[in-house]
């Protein structure tokens, strides 16, 4: 059993959680999760975070629709609130908020505003447990006193200098303490919004950054909810009855292809999406696995030099399968997505028949559905070749052979 390994030597590395987490591996991985996550929150952006072109109004303002773009929910807020107060700005410069930008620069400063306080929560979580209770209650009792503190005092003061009780509301508006609860309230209400729509990106980096499995899913699982009700909505069979404007992805697949005819261009950035999705969350969670892996060591393997050999090479090999696997994974992706132009070619074998040339010139295999039987097939064709072609023996000597080839995974220090 582990728990009776003795110390056979003492190094200078140990596997502790506070040198591990210095370690350059697991910062990689971790940095490699943080990238994916925020190209994915601007791929998500760019592919569907507009309305569609129609959904405008005469004067050239875009009405609000449900799309991944925080300021048009700002901007609606702020025309309400103009209606009541004409000239009226929300507290926040629109610099911060990225109102008035276009494209990925809706996004920049909210996600560095998001990485920054990632930063300081990890920070906070590493010390004591007593100091850390203290901060927690100090920023509370200072966003209360921020929200009612003026109207508290003003209303104490008041009563206290008039020596009468009243409401701080009052009908006829001479002693409405209140209305000092309308500037708070809106900036709550302005930052709720923009962390609304970042909820993916804040609660994936404090996942990553804070080791937390439950914070990377609630980061994927948003990410899928809205994934999934943009499809609803942007269904035609339900945009006749309920249009919300948001911009729909082609049912046709677009004859432009790129990567030297590879993938089609409307479908690049899904799979690019696709992709990062899984690079993120197998990377965030790889971290947290492994630190627990090595947590659950006993102190005596923790210090032994071969333990700490065997985590490197774990780590060095999971860092090489994570660009390996997903490069050949991403490549049977664009193959799958092509295989339809395989099918087409092959059916052209058998000459002029009728039959061959009503399947060259159905459309439906360049729809959507028509692409995912197409892929289907492919992949049965694939799952077949176990049959003839080893494929975990083929997989056993690449791992065996590539770690001497690139060097890593050997005899480290």
């Amino acid at each position: 059993m582990a728990g009776e390994v003795e110390l056979q030597e003492e190094g200078t590395r140990t596997l502790h959680l506070k040198m591990l987490r210095k370690q350059w591996q697991v910062v990689a991985l971790q940095i490699i999760a943080t990238l994916s996550l925020l190209w994915l929150f601007l791929q998500l952006g760019s592919t569907f975070g507009s309305c569609d072109p129609s959904h405008v109004t005469s004067e050239g303002g875009a009405l609000w629709c449900p799309a991944l773009d925080h300021t048009m929910s700002l901007d609606l807020f702020q025309a309400i609130l103009a209606n009541e107060v004409p000239g009226y700005d929300l507290p926040l410069p629109d610099f911060f908020t990225g109102q008035g930008n276009e494209g990925p620069g809706r996004y920049y400063v909210p996600l560095l505003l998001c990485a920054v306080l990632t930063a300081g929560w990890v920070f906070l979580n590493l010390q004591a447990p007593r100091l850390r209770r203290k901060v927690m209650l100090g920023v509370l009792v200072g966003l209360i006193l921020f929200l009612a503190g003026q109207m508290l005092i003003g209303w104490f003061f008041g009563m206290l200098f008039s020596w009468d009780l009243y409401w701080p509301i009052s009908a006829d508006g001479s002693r409405n303490h209140a209305q000092t609860l309308v500037y708070p309230l809106v900036l709550y209400t302005q930052i709720f919004i923009v962390a609304f729509y970042l909820t993916p990106v804040w609660t994936g980096l404090m996942g990553i950054w804070g080791l937390s499995k439950r914070m990377i899913g609630w980061s994927l699982g948003t990410t899928l909810v809205y994934l999934g009700l943009h499809a609803l909505l942007s269904f035609e069979a339900v945009t006749v009855y309920f249009d919300m404007g948001l911009r729909q992805l082609p049912p046709q697949i677009s004859d432009q292809m790129i990567l030297g005819g590879m993938v089609s261009a409307s479908i690049w950035p899904l799979l690019i999406m696709a992709m990062l999705m899984l690079i993120y969350s197998e990377s965030g969670f790889a971290v947290i696995r492994h630190l627990e892996y090595a947590f659950r060591l006993p102190e005596s393997c923790k210090k032994d030099p071969e333990y700490v050999r065997q985590f490197d090479n774990l780590l060095n090999n999971h860092l090489i399968h994570t660009v390996g696997v997903f490069l050949g994974v991403a490549l049977c992706a664009m193959l799958a997505l092509n295989f339809d132009d395989f099918l087409l070619g092959f059916v052209g074998i058998f000459g002029s028949s009728q039959w061959s040339g009503q399947v060259q010139e159905s459309l439906e295999l360049q729809l959507t559905y028509g692409k995912v039987i197409s892929a289907m097939l492919l992949l049965i064709f694939v799952a077949g070749l176990r049959f003839v072609v080893p494929w975990q023996r083929v997989m056993g000597l690449v791992e065996t052979y590539l770690p001497k080839l690139t060097g890593i995974g050997g005899r480290g220090e």
